[in-house]
């Protein structure tokens, strides 16, 4: 039972070690300027919202997930629209169709 408490304390205590270096890493991105983090998706108030989480929490996760939503909207909107085609009567064949021809050979 010892162990297993000890085993946990352990994991807790590298998991916090974890978080704080990874905490440590992106506080350099606080020194970007906006328009390169937005190449990359992020905006500093993500850069914020992610060094406010719990410490326990990795917070590289939330980066991660907020830069791959942006990157997904910006392809979405990037897509080329399909042109709609109407189907009917082109105006040569209207004018042929109300006057009795047909475009038939």
């Amino acid at each position: 039972m010892i162990r297993k408490w000890v085993a946990n304390v352990a994991n807790q205590g590298i998991a916090l070690i974890a978080s704080l270096l990874m905490r440590s890493a992106i506080k350099p991105l606080l020194e970007v300027d906006e328009r390169s983090l937005l190449a990359v998706g992020l905006s500093r108030a993500d850069l914020i919202e992610c060094l406010s989480t719990p410490l326990t929490t990795d917070p590289t996760e939330l980066l991660a997930s907020r830069a791959r939503m942006a990157r997904l909207r910006r392809s979405i909107r990037r897509q080329p629209r399909a042109r709609i085609r109407r189907r009917g009567l082109t105006p040569q064949r209207r004018l042929s169709a109300r006057d009795g021809f047909s475009n038939r050979n």
